[in-house]
């Protein structure tokens, strides 16, 4: 296994023309992976590529509005003739487009994609790991060992340094393919000039302490962790505020009318990437305690706005958090109860950790892993 590190700008100087790549994603929702395959997409068009995100299917609704993207299925297919009819479907969607490059996001969409790739000609086929290879099933780590073994992939992307060590014990044939390319983003931008005004946006008072958090309501994200601690957090000013739909919504929800929490926590939904910096820039302590990760989009994008961050203490948290926030093992509920109060009465202490974590995450670029990527799809040294 090799890191990549690569320059801004560099990368595929032979690459010039207008290059079709196609970027292939299992489900549209508003996840990590496709949050990945979307600002990756925008880039490469900024670069006058001719670029396009293919969801397999429609989870839930998200990128629509977006003119490069598209969807093959309005629902996920659950028969095999439907299933069968999917993959007859992209690849006739292949064989007309003919792109020059695939990049896959998710495991399902790696193992699709590349293989209908293959068939269909295509000679640059990147897949790229979103999860540790022990959270995927059984029979989607198999495949993936496999086609990242004998060369379905033609290369394939870690997105973290702490999420390859899970591929450590793969085959020499498929680490050799594989490069760790962390993710970076852009500089989130709110449609708000203020933290007041994005507070009365959301409903807030300007001494209302803001805890926020982003990501699906599932179990990985651990939501229902911080619902126990708001509840032994005794200030009426201090709320919590989720972005995210999953399919732990009901019980998360019963969760609050058990401990009487409607009034202190509140569950927007689904935001676009948009309202999502609003609410960012609306929130005083971004916290963050998964079980695990492979990065974290929601973490970083909460540091680059300036947040101070509490998250649980895992590898992929240590990696892009270093020491610019708080980490905390989940076994400490009373630690976390401690350490928000703390941040809620000493406002210098978020100042402080504020400005550390914009400093590091300076380190994720969009324009570095897109470079990287090029590069690794395309062979290019």
């Amino acid at each position: 296994m090799e890191i990549l590190r690569t320059n801004p700008h560099e990368a595929c100087k032979k690459y010039e023309k207008r290059k079709k790549i196609i970027n292939l994603v299992t489900q549209m929702e508003m996840g990590g992976a496709q949050k990945a395959a979307y600002l990756i997409c925008k880039e490469l068009i900024r670069r006058e590529y001719d670029a396009e995100i293919w969801f397999l299917y429609k989870k839930r609704p998200g990128y629509e509005k977006y003119g490069f993207v598209k969807c093959l299925y309005d629902k996920k297919p659950d028969n095999l003739i439907e299933f069968i009819r999917l993959l007859l479907k992209l690849f006739f969607w292949m064989k007309k487009a003919r792109p020059e490059g695939v990049i896959t996001y998710t495991h399902y969409a790696n193992i699709i994609g590349n293989l209908v790739a293959l068939i269909a000609g295509i000679s640059n086929r990147m897949a790229t790991q979103h999860s540790p290879s022990w959270s995927y099933p059984h029979l989607a780590r198999l495949l993936d060992k496999l086609f990242g073994t004998i060369g379905v992939y033609t290369s394939n992307v870690y997105v973290s340094e702490s999420l390859a060590e899970s591929f450590l014990n793969y085959p020499k044939s498929y680490k050799q393919r594989s490069r760790v390319i962390v993710n970076g983003l852009p500089t989130p931008k709110s449609s708000f000039d203020s933290k007041e005004k994005a507070k009365s946006y959301f409903g807030f008072s300007e001494n209302t302490i803001v805890l926020s958090n982003v990501g699906r309501l599932s179990y990985p994200k651990n939501q229902l962790f911080l619902l126990q601690v708001i509840s032994n957090i005794n200030d009426p000013d201090v709320v919590l505020v989720i972005a995210g739909e999953g399919e732990l919504r009901m019980e998360i929800e019963s969760e609050i009318y058990r401990r009487k929490l409607s009034d202190r926590v509140f569950l927007l939904g689904e935001l676009p990437y948009e309202k999502v910096c609003d609410l960012l820039l609306a929130s005083d302590i971004f916290v963050f305690p998964s079980l695990y990760e492979s990065f974290g989009y929601a973490l970083v994008e909460a540091m680059m706005m300036g947040l101070p961050v509490i998250a649980s203490d895992i590898p992929a948290h240590r990696e892009v958090v270093a020491d610019a926030g708080i980490l905390l093992s989940l076994d400490d509920l009373k630690e976390w109860c401690l350490k928000i109060e703390c941040l809620v009465r000493n406002e210098n202490k978020r100042l402080e950790l504020s400005k550390k974590a914009q400093l590091r995450s300076q380190v994720f670029e969009l324009e570095k892993m897109v470079d990287g990527y090029l590069k690794t799809l395309f062979g290019l040294k």
